[in-house]
């Protein structure tokens, strides 16, 4: 499925107004036979990453996908929480809203670290989960998304004149193996640094409410974590290296010792090789049903 194929849903939460995308067996947004799975991207992603594998996790699976609060299309109210619990609220609320009590998931990148929370808070709903190249114990930030979190304010008269977007596209190369970013991923990243204002201001606060200790905080229950886990690893990702990927499959109880690797494939591996990816967590989860 290419992406910008899906149109956002919306819906009205505790912690603020959130998009996602929706698709099902056959395109049908509420399959009561399709498992539920939810999708969580990272930073500076939205919704949009996952769409590659929609066309054929869809087959199988009620797949949700939600922006995260101050990333994509979302837009957090004042007072929410957008660290990791914070993330993890919502996405629990998102859950409640649609009537989904339990679902399998998939975290990625900054997502992980929300995902982990989420395990950790709301392990209840989740019935079956894959890691994939995501942040975990105290392995971030990565110097580009340590940068972000240093610039904080200071990046928005960067971005008045564009230099913050121009760093962001001379750095996607380095994010992917053999293939360029689809172009409404592209625009996702940059929404908010061309929209400005509160758009922005969400962003910033986002970036800025992420820190390592909710990784480490989350490490006893990754170790007493029995339900049945994955760890899904692109082989070629230069920001967290497969060691990373080795030590979190060795660590859940729930997984195997070692993670399944993505061949030929960087760090957002879903806009290179998703039939792969999407097999591989097909794969997993039908085991699981």
């Amino acid at each position: 499925m290419a992406p910008g194929t899906l149109e956002r849903q919306y819906v009205d939460l505790e912690c603020g107004r959130v998009a996602y995308l929706r698709y099902g067996p056959k395109g049908k947004p509420k399959d009561k036979n399709a498992p539920p799975l939810l999708l969580v991207h990272g930073i500076p992603t939205s919704s949009r990453l996952w769409e590659p594998l929609l066309g054929l996790l869809g087959e199988h699976y009620d797949c949700i996908v939600p922006d995260l609060l101050g990333l994509g299309r979302s837009q957090p109210k004042a007072e929410a929480d957008l660290s990791g619990p914070g993330q993890a609220n919502m996405l629990a609320q998102l859950l409640d809203e649609l009537e989904i009590k339990e679902c399998f998931a998939a975290f990625h990148d900054q997502g992980g670290m929300h995902g982990q929370q989420m395990l950790k808070n709301h392990g209840e709903r989740i019935k079956a989960v894959v890691f994939t190249n995501c942040i975990c114990y105290d392995n971030w930030p990565v110097p580009v998304i340590d940068l972000i979190m240093y610039l904080g304010r200071g990046i928005k008269p960067l971005a008045k004149i564009r230099l913050a977007q121009l760093a962001f596209r001379l750095l996607w190369p380095l994010t992917v193996f053999r293939r360029n970013i689809p172009r409404p991923i592209v625009e996702d990243w940059e929404y908010a640094l061309n929209t400005g204002g509160q758009v922005l201001d969400d962003w910033i606060r986002y970036s800025q409410s992420q820190t390592p200790h909710w990784t480490l905080d989350a490490v006893p229950t990754l170790q007493a974590w029995e339900k049945p886990a994955m760890v899904l690893w692109a082989a070629q990702d230069r920001f967290l290296p497969i060691s990373w990927g080795a030590k979190l499959a060795a660590d859940i109880p729930g997984a195997d010792n070692n993670p399944t690797l993505i061949p030929f494939a960087g760090h957002f591996w879903q806009t290179e090789v998703p039939e792969s990816g999407a097999k591989a967590i097909h794969e997993f989860f039908s085991k699981q049903k």
